[in-house]
């Protein structure tokens, strides 16, 4: 087997390039034709495609001075390079070669109002690498200026929200000046150019904090907790690279499987390497239920049927599945992929394509057959393909990116110099087989598996987790109604509905048989018939007939009052306070506090969503004594009171 290091991306490829002396391209001329329709104005903030941009032309763009535009061709089926020059003349203003495998991205900031030409050349060899030809489509994304800098220290730290998804938000670093808090990070240069946010856990404690490259190329970042007066590092929460051999240098934190302190409030310093500057974005996000991720082979999908999948993984989850033990052809372990179990209801012969959706290079392994799901697999895989493209006939074209069981092959596993293609597999009814599909290139891109099912072979469905749909909650007269639906269920015997007062300790209330194996969307409803007062959270604990639970997301409900008495915690209190909100679907949350007199001490406002459900207030400079809490909605509305105790002698 050839170690990891002797395969590198095509990153890592280009890299190697440049200490070679031949000649690559560093830019192609401002010589290509315009597509049809006039000049485009991309919106901002937002999104759009040009279907297609052919080798040798160009799209004309309207931009505006200050805004952020990023532009590729990720999902083209030729080897692009984008090239940008104002319409007006002048030299180019930034250029790309390969970035998402093949294709090609370019982030740029407006210097000027008017219109930019986007060319787009198809890199054919070394003597012709802006040649013309074959259809991309060319992605637009428009962002607004980045906001001014005002986070120059932790006091005045920016709040970040924490949602279910990576919801990127671009700042500044340009202007900043060294802070000087201690302790200092432990990796990277000083920080001399750092800037500060803030965020605060949820019940289960797992974040993952990620940023990505604008005009800040390579960035580090530090976890603190505590105060800002006395903060203190958080283990393993430092990081100056993503990947450094894969190019990525922009930093990442990943604490989904070593979660931090819940309901706790910590402060990210982000500083560029060698004190640079920049724009660049940073979100944090965390799943609402913690689940098993398909990135771990206990948590894998069940595959019966043709279909696209959108490769969204990016960690190795949170369990070592591979080893030199069971990992067969899979020099490079786990790497950005995910697992999947399949099941034969009858017996025959399976073949398979993997095609990507663009130029990636992917690579898969299948262990089985065996009577129960054993993870990680034992043993090596049956089939495995640890094919590169460069060294498959035909590359760079699409069909060296195909890789599967079939297309005339008998070899049940091959290393990097392989064709992409390994024998097809005799499958036995009634057996499950793991399969493991990896995406070498790291780049989150999609795919779609094609089952070719001979001499009688059918795949089996019902080994399919419960696909759950909610749960909501209404209020009504007599009570509480929950609902919920599952698409799919497999081996589940129950579903325990749970309450609690302050989403943090939950007792059973009811519990309704659930169908067991199930292919076809299901309805379920409970009726909380003695609610609390005020606020009530529900969630479901799934029960499996191995012996096996997972819980829902949970659900709030306010009985009893129009507007209720909100959840303070801690009350009494010091310097800041965790207020229990119902989800709810406004924009933005309004806070009060007033003393006892009526005066207004404090007041505030922040964005919303409707995933979220506390709300963090500082109290620090309020003097001892009882206060009355309000929070209102966007339009104003409240939404709920609280009487909050500040103690002066904390």
């Amino acid at each position: 087997m050839t170690p990891l290091g002797t395969r590198p991306s095509s990153l890592l490829m280009a890299l190697a390039l440049c200490s070679v002396p031949v000649l690559l391209p560093a830019q192609c001329p401002n010589n290509n034709t315009v597509i049809a329709g006039g000049a485009i104005t991309p919106p901002c903030p937002g999104t759009m495609t040009v279907p297609c941009v052919n080798g040798g032309q160009y799209a004309l763009i309207n931009v505006t001075a200050g805004n952020i535009y990023t532009f590729n061709t990720c999902g083209g089926t030729y080897d692009t390079q984008i090239t940008l020059y104002n319409n007006a003349g002048g030299g180019s203003l930034g250029t790309n070669d390969d970035y998402c495998g093949l294709q090609s991205q370019v982030t740029w900031v407006a210097t000027f109002t008017g219109q930019l030409r986007v060319l787009v050349d198809r890199y054919v060899n070394l003597f012709t690498p802006c040649g013309t030809g074959g259809c991309a489509p060319l992605n637009i994304t428009c962002l607004p200026p980045a906001p001014p800098l005002t986070n120059d220290n932790c006091g005045s730290a920016i709040v970040l929200p924490v949602l279910p998804t990576c919801t990127m938000l671009h700042f500044t670093n340009v202007g900043s000046t060294a802070s000087g808090t201690t302790p200092a990070p432990t990796c990277s240069t000083a920080p001399n150019t750092d800037i500060w946010f803030t965020f605060t856990t949820a019940a289960n404690g797992e974040v993952h904090i990620q940023t990505s490259a604008i005009t800040l190329g390579d960035a580090a970042m530090q976890l603190y907790t505590g105060t800002c007066g006395a903060l203190a590092l958080v283990p393993g929460g430092c990081n100056d690279d993503e990947d450094f051999l894969g190019g990525l240098l922009m930093p990442e934190l990943d604490f989904r499987c070593a979660a931090l302190a819940p309901f706790t409030t910590y402060y990210i310093r982000v500083w560029g390497y060698g004190g640079s500057t920049g724009i660049f974005n940073i979100c944090v996000s965390a799943t609402a239920t913690p689940t098993t991720p398909q990135e771990d082979c206990s948590g894998a999908f069940t595959i019966c049927n043709d279909q696209q999948i959108n490769n969204t993984a990016d960690f190795t989850g949170c369990t070592t599945d591979l080893t030199a033990a069971n990992n067969g052809c899979l020099d490079g372990n786990e790497r950005q992929g995910t697992w999947y179990y399949f099941s034969p209801s009858a017996s025959g012969t399976a073949a398979l394509t993997i095609q990507p959706a663009a130029n990636i290079d992917y690579d898969f392994a299948i262990w089985g057959p065996m009577s129960t799901i054993t993870c990680p697999p034992v043993g090596n895989p049956v089939r495995c393909s640890w094919a590169y493209p460069p060294n498959v006939p035909g590359y760079p074209g699409a069909a060296a990116f195909l890789t599967g069981m079939g297309n005339g092959a008998v070899d049940a596993s091959e290393n990097e110099f392989g064709n992409g293609w390994v024998a097809p597999l005799n499958i036995i009814a009634g057996q499950i087989y793991i399969m493991y599909i990896d995406n070498f290139d790291v780049t989150g891109q999609a795919f779609t598996l094609d089952w070719t099912l001979t001499n009688g072979a059918s795949l089996d469905c019902t080994v399919l987790p419960v696909e759950l749909i909610g749960p909501e909650a209404e209020v009504r007269n007599d009570g509480v109604h929950l609902s919920w639906a599952t698409q799919t269920e497999s081996g589940t015997t129950a579903f325990v509905v749970e309450r609690s007062v302050d989403d943090m300790a939950y007792a059973p209330i009811g519990e309704l048989p659930a169908a067991g194996h199930s292919l076809e969307r299901l309805e379920y409803a409970f009726h909380d018939r003695s609610p609390a007062p005020d606020l009530n959270y529900y969630r479901l604990r799934i029960q499996h007939s191995d012996g096996r639970e997972e819980f829902s997301s949970t659900v709030s409900a306010a009985v009893g009052a129009d507007h209720p008495n909100l959840l303070v915690q801690p009350n009494p209190t010091t310097d800041r306070v965790h207020v229990l909100i119902p989800r709810n679907s406004t924009s933005r949350v309004h806070y009060t506090l007033k003393n006892t007199a009526g005066a207004h001490i404090r007041d505030g406002s922040v964005p919303w969503d409707v995933q979220r459900d506390r709300l963090e207030i500082s109290l620090a400079g309020v003097d001892g004594g009882l206060y009355m809490l309000m929070i209102m909605d966007a339009d104003g509305r409240l939404l709920g009171s609280a009487r909050i105790v500040v103690d002066p002698h904390p």
